[in-house]
């Protein structure tokens, strides 16, 4: 009983002393994003507020900020898959890439002008967006079945914030709970699914004339419509239903770069260009 007793004091005791770094509840932890995205500021890390958090008590928290965003006024513009190659994985720790909405805020079109005062970390991403054409409620059996629900492509380009206050000890499930740090996001022109054979893209940035990346398509778990059917799945899979009109991104091709000031020219190939600007 004593050492019971002894053992009960000693985690009051740590909660009493360290309440702010370990003892946080879920919702002081996803109340603290919300203020940091309103504030572009950073925030602590959750699994430096939350001990032993999982993978999926992460996505659980995702949810909660999810809706506290949706319950401001915004709505759902689609899905984000994130840490698509193995590397990253590793680096961050999980064994599997990571998924999150994308927010209708955040859109933003062609030669759009992006303010990295709106950012605390802005970073590009090189991306395959997809439009979806019906709703998708139940998981999809396959890449065939996946193809009819595709109405349109499209070259994408993310510009995730990473707002964490510790990137050496930042964890994927940090990333997750942050709906995968979205942000902004740019939609280029759009093409019928069947004109473009998406599992061939490669893309070529340039940032003042100069190539600052280079991706293909299989950078994103070895094959563009694989990765999109995972992505697919693992919504459906947190509860979400995909609607039509809903974009899908499906991860970077070649690296995620920092968002320096310059005027950057995305060309997809066959898939199209995108121009912007970061100021």
């Amino acid at each position: 009983m004593k050492k019971w007793v002894a053992l009960l004091s000693s985690l009051i005791l740590a909660c009493f002393l360290f309440g702010s770094i370990s003892c946080a509840s879920d919702e002081e932890v996803v109340n603290a994003i919300i203020e940091a995205r309103i504030a572009v500021k950073e925030f602590a890390l959750p699994s430096a507020k939350i001990p032993d958090l999982t993978v999926d008590k992460a996505y659980a928290l995702q949810k909660s900020l999810a809706k506290a965003i949706l319950a401001k006024g915004d709505t759902i513009g689609g899905f984000k898959a994130g840490l698509t190659s193995e590397a990253g994985q590793k680096k961050f720790g999980v064994n599997a890439a990571l998924l999150g909405p994308l927010f209708k805020s955040g859109e933003l079109g062609p030669n759009a002008v992006v303010d990295q005062k709106n950012f605390v970390r802005l970073f590009l991403e090189n991306e395959v967006g997809y439009v979806v054409g019906q709703k998708i409620s139940e998981p999809v059996k396959d890449v065939d079945s996946l193809k009819k629900m595709i109405k349109e492509v499209f070259p994408a380009v993310e510009l995730p914030d990473l707002r964490f206050a510790d990137m050496k000890n930042l964890k994927g499930q940090d990333i997750i709970v942050d709906a995968v740090a979205c942000s902004k996001y740019i939609i280029g022109p759009r093409v019928p699914a069947d004109k473009v054979d998406v599992s061939k893209v490669e893309v070529t940035l340039t940032c003042n004339g100069a190539v600052v990346n280079q991706g293909k398509a299989a950078d994103t778990l070895g094959d563009q419509w694989k990765a999109l059917l995972w992505l697919v799945n693992g919504v459906v899979a947190q509860g979400y239903t995909i609607e039509p009109g809903q974009i899908l991104i499906t991860g970077a091709m070649g690296n995620m770069i920092p968002g320096k000031p310059g005027k950057y020219d995305g060309d997809w190939g066959a898939l199209g260009k995108v121009s912007w600007t970061v100021k």
